[in-house]
């Protein structure tokens, strides 16, 4: 059973909710962030990126490209026919609106962006704390398409200090007046604290708590004929305190379908649960980055979708029907999401729908599928973010400097040996990628009754993970322990130095003289002197990025 939250043992202080996250400006960045209302936590590709124009001959099998990736641009999409060294050829591909590939069977289609083309109205209801009372708003898809920024940088604005922009309503563009509700009690999704390359997302995280939306009981799906999507990201790969993020439920009762990621084994695959197993493993990996994610039902098993990527999960599906059910909300665990999107169809994708759905979220989202810079962190809650607002950990903080695929397999709580867990996940991530860099930031909880590890466990088990990490081609930064009572900070760094733990890279943004050195400095740190702070995590991502980005970009890129 596993024990949740471990590493809170010196005590939980809750954040009380900001917006005034830190400004793209203070890591270093060849492309630019759009500041607005609230600062983008992932960049906006510029003409000056080298992966933003049109695919040639030279992105072939040596660049990491295989026949049927995708590649994205300026809101067009085309796909490799052939990846021959020196003479790759790409087609384009025509692209809609991500509601739109569906037809007729999009029973759902919602959020920040235009999802159904043509579309003009509504777009969500958001409650505002104003003088003590709280007030709702509307907010629209305007005529040209576009959110209306204007008015939303109006609701925050007028809100009283300190309090957040809740969504209490997402409206649904199809036309079926499927609008989707705050589960009752729980409206934790904010508005206004995050972008994404420029675009507003709905943003769930720690500090937020559990909840989620009602799906309306007349939104009915056939068992083995569905599509659930969604364009934006998740802020973890794997599971968050207390229990495993669900994505979404759809359906009530013992007959619904689940899909969740990392499970209680902690693994970093997403999971399944419908009448054949209420936990069943797929093969498919989740980015922590921009890439659109969706899941389809056919009567011989269901298909995972992401901007890059499309896995087949068999099984034989019976024939019924899951009427409502919930997203975002399990009852006890945090969601990850950073939405700007959801889908929901009630017909069996092909395999067609599906690169259509995947090309058309990419090109509306402005997601680089092309990307073949893989990050991956791999830790315990000070990287999954315990206790932050809007997914504001320090690996999607750190996408403030450029666009890379990033992975997040921390879980709050993890001990090294638990760890060990996700390495598999990690080999499927670096799946096509040319340029590999993984962190490792762990060994707090090991010293944590009743299941404590020995130092030379402690030791061993680092060690192992840097070398499975190294025989996927990553190279592997290993950050430092930090001065809190009780980690073992002393003997991780001097396995570090003897090679024993045999990382490429060490960091250490907790020396004396650094900002994070002292646990004990409100600013950076939470009461219990474990966990960082939103600035905190901000000042780890700039130390990571600072030691990682000439690994995991190019020098085109960093030009």
């Amino acid at each position: 059973m596993r024990s949740a939250g471990r590493a809170a043992t010196y005590g939980r202080a809750f954040l009380s909710f900001g917006l005034a996250w830190l400004t793209c400006g203070s890591v270093s960045a060849a492309e630019p962030c759009v500041v607005a209302a609230a600062p983008d936590m992932v960049c906006v590709a510029s003409a000056a990126d080298p992966l933003a124009r049109v695919p040639g001959m030279s992105d072939d099998s040596r660049a990491g490209y295989a026949p049927g990736d995708l590649w994205q641009a300026g809101g067009r999409a085309w796909r490799a026919l052939s990846v021959q060294p020196g003479a790759a050829r790409w087609a384009p591909v025509p692209v809609a609106r991500p509601g739109d590939v569906f037809g007729r069977h999009a029973v759902f289609a919602g959020g920040t962006m235009r999802m159904i083309g043509g579309y003009a109205g509504p777009a969500l209801d958001v409650a505002a704390t104003i003088a003590g009372r709280v007030r709702q708003r509307t907010i629209a898809i305007r005529p040209d398409g576009r959110f209306d920024a204007p008015a939303l940088e109006d609701a925050l604005a007028a809100r009283d200090a300190g309090t957040a922009l809740v969504v209490t309503r997402i409206y649904d563009q199809t036309g079926h007046h499927h609008d989707l509700t705050a589960l009752p009690g729980h409206a934790v999704a904010h508005i206004g604290a995050v972008r994404i390359a420029g675009q507003d997302v709905i943003s769930w995280g720690e500090e937020n708590g559990p909840g989620g939306f009602v799906i309306p009981a007349d939104v009915a799906l056939p068992r083995d004929g569905f599509f659930f999507g969604a364009t934006g990201m998740v802020a973890s790969s794997n599971s968050a305190t207390g229990a495993a993020p669900v994505l979404a439920t759809l359906g009530q009762g013992a007959g619904a379908f689940r899909v969740f990621t990392g499970s209680y084994t902690l693994d970093g695959f997403v999971h399944l649960g419908d009448a054949n197993g209420p936990d069943q493993r797929s093969g498919f990996v989740l980015p922590s980055s921009p890439a659109a994610f969706g899941i389809g039902g056919r009567p011989d098993g269901y298909r995972l979708v992401s901007s890059d990527a499309i896995v087949a999960h068999r099984s034989v599906i019976g024939p019924g029907t899951m009427a409502g059910g919930i997203i975002g909300y399990s009852g006890q665990a945090r969601g990850t999401a950073l939405w700007t999107g959801i889908v929901m169809a009630d017909a069996a994708p092909s395999d067609e729908m599906l690169r259509a759905f995947q090309a058309s979220a990419a090109a509306a989202s402005r997601d680089l599928p092309q990307q073949r810079s893989v990050f991956v962190a791999i830790g315990d809650s000070r990287t999954e973010g315990y206790l932050l607002a809007d997914g504001g950990n320090w690996p999607l903080r750190m996408q403030r400097a450029a666009r890379f695929r990033s992975y997040n397999f921390a879980v709050s709580g993890e001990t090294t040996r638990q760890m060990r867990a996700a390495l598999p996940a990690v080999g499927s991530a670096a799946w096509g990628a040319t340029r590999r860099v993984a962190a490792v930031f762990g060994g707090f909880n090991d010293h944590l009754e009743p299941d404590a590890l020995s130092v030379g466990e402690t030791v061993a088990n680092l060690a192992t993970i840097v070398k499975t990490l190294k025989t996927y081609g990553f190279t592997v930064a290993l950050i430092a322990e930090t001065n809190t009572g009780g980690s073992r900070r002393d003997a991780i760094a001097d396995a570090a130095g003897r090679g024993t733990i045999p990382a490429d890279i060490v960091i250490d943004p907790f020396a004396a003289g650094q900002p994070l050195f002292n646990v004990g400095d409100r600013r950076y740190w939470l009461a219990d002197y474990t966990h960082p702070t939103a600035a905190g995590a901000s000042v780890l991502a700039d130390a990571v990025w600072s030691r990682v980005e000439p690994t995991l970009r190019s020098p085109a890129e960093r030009r």
